[in-house]
C-alpha cells in the first residue's frame, strides 16, 4: 500500500513575531506558498509545517496543513545541535524537508530541498543584511542539499555559477501573486481608499521595497523632485518606513508640501489599495531574485516602471517600461509624460499588464512544489 510522502516545511520565516504587522521578503512568499499548497490539497503528499516560537504565531489558519511548535531556540547558540542530533525528525517525523528561508542546520541534507531566492550575497552584497554569512555557509548547505527551488532563470544562473551545483539540481519555480489582495476589480474604490488614507485627493505614483541600496529608491525621490519642481501635479507616495535623515533632508521642500509623503508599516490589504489606484508603479531597482512589486502592481492594472536587470524583465515582460537604474532624467520624463496623460508607450497600458500578471498564480507555484517534493522525496511504498 502506497502511502503519502510526508513532507514537513521549516515554517519559522512565516511566524510573525510579536510587535510586527505583516511579513516581509521571504517570510511572505512562504506563507503565500503554504496557503497554496494547502488549498491545492494533492493526496501525494502530507505537508506538515513547524515552528520553533516563543513569541509569536502564523499569521493564517490552514484547512489541511496541520501546524506543529518545537519549543527550541533559534539562533547559531542552538541551531548547531539540529545538524548532530535528530531534533526534527523525532519531533516530527518526515521523508523530506523543505528549508524554504535559504539556509538552515539540518542533520539530513540529503533528505532536505531548500529554496533559495538569489545569489545577491555573491553579485551584489550587502553586509547589514548578513551576506557574509551566506557566503560562509550556504555554497557547502546547497551542495549537500538534495535539490534547489528558486524563482527566477536569472537566480539559478547565479545559483549555478556561485554556489557550485550541478544546473540539473536547481529548479525554477515562480512565485505568484495574491488575487485577494492584488487586483484591478475597484480602481476608483482604491483610490478614494488611499485619499481617506492620506487626506490628499491628488494623482500619485508610487514607490515600494525601498532602501538605501540595491532598492535605488533615491533615483525615484530625485527623479521625483525634479519632475515637481517643474510643476507635476501628481504626489509621490513611498513605502519606506524608516528613510534616513539625509533623505528627509534633502526632500524637505516636496516633504514639507506635502507632495511627496513616506508611508510606515503599510498592511497588504492598503498595499493592494496603492498599487491600484496609482498612476504608475517606479520600481527601478538594481538586483532582484523575482521582483514581487512588479508583478503586485500589474495585477492591480498599474503600470511599472523598472530595469531589465537581474530577473525584472522575466516577471515584467513587454508589458513594463524599461530604464536604467541611474537614469534619473529617463525616470522624470515618464513621470511628466504620466503626468500630462500621455502614453509613454502603449504596451504598460491596463490589459497588457493584466495579462503578463495572469502568467504567474500561486495554484501553479504549489503544483511545481507539489512535484518537486516528489522528486526529491520518491513516493514511499
Amino acid at each position: 500500500m502506497t502511502r503519502p510522502l510526508r513532507v514537513l516545511i521549516d515554517a519559522n520565516p512565516m511566524v510573525l513575531r510579536t510587535g510586527y504587522t505583516h511579513l516581509r521578503g521571504i517570510g511572505r512568499t512562504s506563507l503565500e506558498l503554504a496557503q497554496a499548497l494547502d488549498e491545492l490539497h494533492d493526496p501525494t503528499v502530507s505537508i506538515r509545517l513547524l515552528t520553533q516560537t516563543f513569541r509569536g504565531r502564523l499569521p493564517a489558519r490552514f484547512a489541511h496543513l496541520p501546524v506543529s511548535n518545537m519549543p527550541w531556540p533559534i539562533g547559531p547558540r542552538f541551531d548547531w545541535l539540529k545538524r548532530r542530533v535528530p531534533l526534527l525528525e523525532a519531533w516530527s517525523p518526515h521523508d523530506l524537508l523543505h528549508v524554504p528561508g535559504h539556509y538552515a542546520e539540518v542533520f539530513r541534507p540529503t533528505r532536505t530541498v531548500t529554496t533559495i531566492n538569489d545569489a545577491m550575497f555573491f553579485s551584489y552584497p550587502q553586509e547589514f543584511l548578513g551576506h557574509a554569512f551566506s557566503r560562509q555557509h550556504l555554497p557547502a548547505f546547497a551542495q549537500a542539499c538534495a535539490g534547489i527551488a528558486t524563482p527566477s532563470q536569472h537566480a539559478k544562473g547565479e545559483i549555478v555559477h556561485y554556489l557550485g551545483v550541478p544546473p540539473d539540481k536547481v529548479t525554477v519555480i515562480p512565485w505568484g501573486v495574491n488575487r485577494a489582495l492584488f487586483h484591478a476589480r475597484d480602481k476608483a474604490g482604491a483610490r478614494a481608499r488611499v485619499a481617506a488614507l492620506t487626506g490628499s485627493s491628488r494623482p500619485y505614483f508610487l514607490s515600494v521595497s525601498c532602501d538605501i541600496g540595491r532598492k535605488n529608491t533615491i533615483s525615484v525621490l530625485r527623479a521625483y523632485q525634479a519632475a515637481w519642481q517643474g510643476g507635476c501635479e501628481h504626489d509621490l507616495l513611498v513605502v519606506w518606513s524608516e528613510p534616513p535623515a539625509a533623505y528627509r533632508e534633502e526632500f524637505a521642500k516636496p516633504l514639507a508640501a506635502g507632495r511627496l509623503r513616506f508611508l510606515p508599516h503599510v498592511p497588504d490589504g492598503d498595499l493592494g489599495n496603492l498599487y491600484a489606484g496609482a498612476t504608475a508603479t517606479f520600481f527601478p531597482s538594481r538586483y532582484e531574485g523575482f521582483g514581487l512589486p512588479v508583478l503586485e502592481s500589474m495585477a492591480c492594472g498599474t503600470p511599472v516602471v523598472t530595469c531589465r536587470n537581474s530577473s525584472l524583465a522575466e516577471v515584467g515582460g513587454d508589458a513594463a517600461l524599461y530604464v536604467d537604474p541611474d537614469g534619473v532624467d529617463d525616470l522624470c520624463d515618464l513621470m511628466r509624460q504620466f503626468d500630462s496623460g500621455a502614453s509613454p508607450g502603449g504596451a504598460h497600458e491596463m490589459p497588457a499588464c493584466l495579462a503578463q500578471a495572469d502568467r504567474f498564480t500561486w495554484r501553479e507555484a504549489a503544483t511545481a512544489y507539489v512535484a518537486f517534493y516528489r522528486r526529491y522525496g520518491g513516493l514511499i511504498s
